[in-house]
């Protein structure tokens, strides 16, 4: 007795719809990580880092980067900078490859944030007037001053999210060339 071929299963044989469930990455609660551990908003699953997850983890870098700068120089100098693009670059490697345009996107908004956050909290003009015109003034001097880095790591990060996204693409046009060329196999086949 053979079963029709639109009844038949496409598991392989003795797995359960159920452990497919729990293994399968893109369903929500499921393990979708190496050692069981479940998926997060922020981890994602072993996909890579979501478009959040990587903002956060260049606005907690650039940030510790910072305060080490604000700390040792009174400015925005070489801590913050390196921690920021190399977090970036970071983040851009480890990010899921659906959420590369979000990556692209991230830089100059954490960039935006954490300079703002300086120039507001500690301007660099010095004067301890508190005037709107001087707030501006000095949140538009980190702005400006500050560029370069801005520039390194928007660069960095789209060099890289364009080779992964154009792997990807290849990855997926030949994942659709094997599938198509497997059902013609099967059909040769005699079905029991």
């Amino acid at each position: 007795m053979s079963v029709p071929p639109h009844r038949q299963s496409a598991r392989p044989p003795g797995r359960s719809p159920r452990a497919d469930r729990f293994d399968d990455p893109y369903v929500r609660g499921s393990r979708g990580r190496p050692g069981g551990a479940p998926s997060t908003l922020v981890t994602g699953s072993r996909r890579g880092l979501t478009a959040l997850g990587t903002a956060l983890v260049v606005l907690v870098l650039g940030g510790i980067g910072a305060a080490i700068d604000i700390a040792i120089f009174g400015s925005l100098k070489y801590a913050f900078g390196l921690l920021f693009i190399g977090a970036c670059v970071l983040v851009a490697l480890r990010v899921h490859t659906d959420d590369l345009l979000g990556v692209v996107i991230m830089p100059p908004l954490v960039f935006a944030l954490i300079t703002i956050g300086v120039g507001y909290l500690h301007p660099s003009t010095g004067s301890g007037s508190s005037g709107l015109r001087d707030k501006v003034l000095d949140i538009a001097s980190e702005l400006i001053l500050h560029a370069p880095i801005l520039l390194a790591a928007f660069l960095l990060v789209l060099l890289i999210a364009l080779f992964r996204g154009r792997r990807a693409q290849i990855a997926r046009r030949e994942r659709l060339r094997a599938s198509a060329a497997h059902p013609n196999e099967r059909r040769g086949r005699p079905q029991h």
